[in-house]
Order: structure tokens, then C-alpha cells, then sequence
């Protein structure tokens, strides 16, 4: 999605070749908002140079007039990647009802639209946002907005000049004429685009991408299908969103990282049994059922750890007379409560975060087994329901005995791990309670069939 301030942000702010590279970002970014293309093929991508590309992105890692932020942020990893900064946070978090935006049409990256000026670049997104917006292939933009405005970027020459390039150019998709409002008599430009250009979008499969690259540096070396790849797409999605629904304030970002690491590594695990779990590969909601149960592994593990760490940082947060005696020894002098109070404030910052992470796991994992009950028992209903989640001739105990039985083992494998460790009452609290109210729920649901 070309969001409403990336829209803004390329009207104004950015050179021709800047402009290429701002969408060719967008077709090429992950969830989290990071592209994830090589400097060469971004390169040829947008038609220019490695060299002049770096000089762009040097640009963009810098803080950017007409934004006041970095429209790219480097993020450190084996190689040097970026983030785009402009528009909602990846491409999970925008709200389709309020947020405005145009889509990547296809005419956007080709050869034409690039050779184009940047006035008849601006025109060009100008009139497609509107298309896109309105869900109309025939636009009408406000000359008076676009040129007599008091912070236009256009001269009526330029309109005109601009409106000349792109008939010639791309006049197989689009027409720009002058006229005249039939109600105000004020001159409008009208964008008359080619039937179908509406729906002429290309869609960001980055992610497919790094999918299939996860699984085969996994170990699985086959290639993957889009109707699988998409399924568990489909999981990945239902991991970032439950994740972004769940996260206010200073955690927002920890988990955001959480989420990526989650799927991530529940991938590698996928990747590293598929050999021996091909049949998974002709059904894909089997594929993604395997695999949902690999995220639910995963995130218990997480929440595991997470209670392990907010137990430790809250037992070394009430040690007063260590936190006392450090304080006493930097000052050189005695210190009150308060002094005691306000050295311990970034230790007790870090375990309210990690407190809070453990708390939107442990809720994520109970809504996890009640959404795969709730799937089965409503799949009675349709036999397209009842397929996606039971096997051949599986009854709905038979799966819920199942389902409680893995949920089960995986509690104990935490809860032995965890009795072999000293000072972990805790986070063994954490398990059993966890144990305790999914066997309460399964006990419920289990009334409720007989019923």
C-alpha cells in the first residue's frame, strides 16, 4: 500500500530517482517493514546505479525535511538492511476503513512511468490515489488545489507540460484533459484511465520470498507451492495481528520482535520435519494446521521464558540492601529510601515489560486452544469446517483428546525443565495455573459436547 503519508511525503520531498526508490521499498518490505532486497537488484529495479543508490539511501538515513524523521532506519544484521519508515508500521497495522491509500499499480514500475518527469510523476500519483481512493477509473483533480494553492509545487506550465509527457508516454493507460466544471465553471483535470487499470496492481510477495528461503536453509530443499506458502502466511498473519492487538506503550516493539521471531523460527522448525511430512504438502490447511501447532510450541516456550526472566528481575529488584549498598558506594554517601527507589527504576522498567510480554503470551496460548475448539466444534455445522480441522473419520472427542493431550505434554516438558532449576517457583506457578484452567476449559467443552 502506497499509504496517505507516503503519498504526501513523495508529492513534496523527493527527486525523480528518490521517488522510484520510495516505491520499489514498498513492493519489496516484509511485515515488520523491512526491505529485503539486495543493493544491486534495488539498483536495476528503479534504473540507476549502485553508487547513486547509496547516495538515496544515505539521504534517507538521515532526518528528512518534511517529515522530521529517517525515512530509512538501518537495521543491523549479517548485512545492512533498512526499514521503511513512512506509512503504518509494516503492512499488518493499517486500519483498511479509516487509512487512506493508493495500491502499487502495476504502471508504477515499469520503464515508461520511470522515464517519466518528476511534475508528470506527481500528476501520475496524484490521479492514481484518487482511482484507488474513489474505486473509480475516471478522476477528477481540482486545478485550483494542484497549481493556485498557496504550497504548490506546480506552475500551470508545468501542469500542462506534465499532463503532454504522460499522454505521449503512457496514453495506452491514461488521458489527461483540461475542462471545465459543469457546477462551478472552474477548470478540473480529468484522468481518464484504461478499463481494468483499476484492478492492475501488483501485490508485495516478499514474504513467500523469505518463506521458501527459510525452509530451505531449514533443510528442505524442495520447492514450496503457493497454496501451501499461503497458508502459512495465513498463520504468520494471525501471530502479528493477535501480537499488534495486544500491544500498547513501550512493548509495541517487543513485540513486533517477538511476533517475527516466533514465526521465524516455528518456519525453520517446520522446515527441518518436512522431508519426512510430504503428504502436507498436497493438503495446505493440513499444512497449516501442523504448522499452527508448531507456533503454539513455539510461543509456550516464550512464555516460559519470559516468566523465568520477570522472576529473576523481580527477585534482584527486591534485594533493597544490595541496591542500597551500590548506591551508597557510587555517592560516597547514605542514601534514603527514595535515592534506593530511583536507582532500582530501570530494573523495575524492565520487568514490567517482561511481566507484560509473559501476560500477552499466557493469554495468546489460551486463545490458541480455544480457537482450535471453537473451530471444530462450529465446523459441525459445515462440512467445509468439519474437513479443514479433523482427519479422516476423527470424531470431535477424539480430536479435543488429542488436542488436550498435546497441550498437556508440552505444559510438562516446561514444568520438568523448569523443577530442575532453583528458584523458579514462579514461573512453575505460571505452568500450573496455565495447566490448571486449560483443564477446566476442556472439562467445560467436553459437558458441552455431551450436551
Amino acid at each position: 500500500m502506497i499509504y496517505e503519508e507516503t503519498y504526501r511525503y513523495l508529492i513534496r520531498h523527493v527527486s525523480s530517482k528518490e521517488f522510484d526508490t520510495c516505491l520499489y521499498s514498498l513492493l519489496h518490505m516484509d511485515w515488520d517493514g523491512v526491505i529485503q532486497s539486495p543493493l544491486h537488484k534495488m539498483a536495476k529495479g528503479i534504473g540507476t546505479t549502485e553508487k547513486y543508490l547509496k547516495k538515496i539511501i544515505k539521504k534517507f538515513s538521515s532526518p528528512q525535511v518534511g517529515c522530521g524523521r529517517k525515512i530509512f532506519l538501518p537495521i543491523q544484521q549479517e548485512i545492512t538492511k533498512y526499514k521503511f519508515n513512512l506509512g503504518p508500521t509494516g503492512s499488518l497495522s493499517f486500519n483498511n476503513k479509516k487509512d487512506r491509500y493508493c495500491k502499487k499499480y502495476r504502471f508504477f514500475y515499469s520503464n515508461a512511468f520511470r522515464s517519466l518527469s518528476l511534475p508528470s510523476k506527481r500528476l501520475m500519483l496524484m490521479a492514481a490515489f484518487n482511482m484507488s481512493v474513489n474505486k473509480s477509473e475516471e478522476v477528477s483533480l481540482h486545478y485550483d488545489e494542484i497549481v493556485h494553492s498557496e504550497c504548490s509545487l506546480f506552475k500551470r506550465q508545468d501542469v500542462l507540460d506534465a499532463m503532454e509527457t504522460v499522454n505521449q508516454t503512457l496514453g495506452d493507460m491514461v488521458t489527461f484533459t483540461i475542462a471545465s466544471s459543469v457546477f462551478t465553471r472552474k477548470e478540473i483535470i480529468l484522468a481518464s484511465f484504461k478499463e481494468g487499470m483499476l484492478k492492475d496492481y501488483l501485490e508485495n510477495r516478499t514474504e513467500r520470498m523469505l518463506v521458501r528461503k527459510t525452509i530451505y536453509e531449514a533443510g528442505f530443499l524442495e520447492y514450496i507451492e503457493d497454496k501451501v506458502c499461503m497458508e502459512l502466511e495465513r498463520v504468520g498473519k494471525y501471530i502479528y495481528r493477535s501480537f499488534l492487538k495486544a500491544a500498547h506503550g513501550p512493548i509495541k516493539d517487543d513485540l513486533l520482535k517477538l511476533a517475527r521471531f516466533v514465526y521465524s523460527t516455528s518456519l525453520k522448525k517446520l522446515g527441518k520435519v518436512l522431508s519426512s511430512k510430504k503428504h502436507l504438502l498436497a493438503n495446505p490447511k493440513q499444512a497449516s494446521a501442523y504448522f499452527s501447532t508448531i507456533v503454539y510450541n513455539e510461543a509456550l516456550e516464550q512464555l516460559a521464558t519470559y516468566a523465568h526472566q520477570a522472576a529473576c528481575i523481580k527477585n534482584l529488584m527486591e534485594r533493597e540492601h544490595l541496591h542500597r549498598g551500590i548506591s551508597e558506594e557510587s555517592l560516597a554517601r547514605n542514601v534514603d529510601y527514595i535515592e534506593v527507589n530511583e536507582h532500582i527504576e530501570m530494573i523495575r522498567v524492565k520487568h514490567d515489560k517482561a511481566f507484560k510480554i509473559h501476560r500477552t503470551l499466557s493469554i495468546w496460548c489460551e486463545d490458541w486452544v480455544i480457537s482450535r475448539v471453537n473451530s471444530v466444534i462450529k465446523g459441525t455445522k459445515s462440512i467445509r469446517g468439519k474437513k479443514r480441522i479433523l482427519k479422516k473419520d476423527q470424531s470431535i472427542s477424539d480430536y479435543l483428546n488429542s488436542l488436550k493431550k498435546h497441550t498437556y505434554e508440552q505444559l510438562e516438558k516446561h514444568i520438568t525443565m523448569y523443577q530442575n532449576v532453583n528458584n523458579n517457583e514462579s514461573v512453575l506457578d505460571v505452568l500450573k495455573q496455565k495447566k490448571e484452567a486449560i483443564r477446566s476449559y476442556f472439562a467445560i467443552q467436553k459437558d458441552h459436547i455431551k450436551n
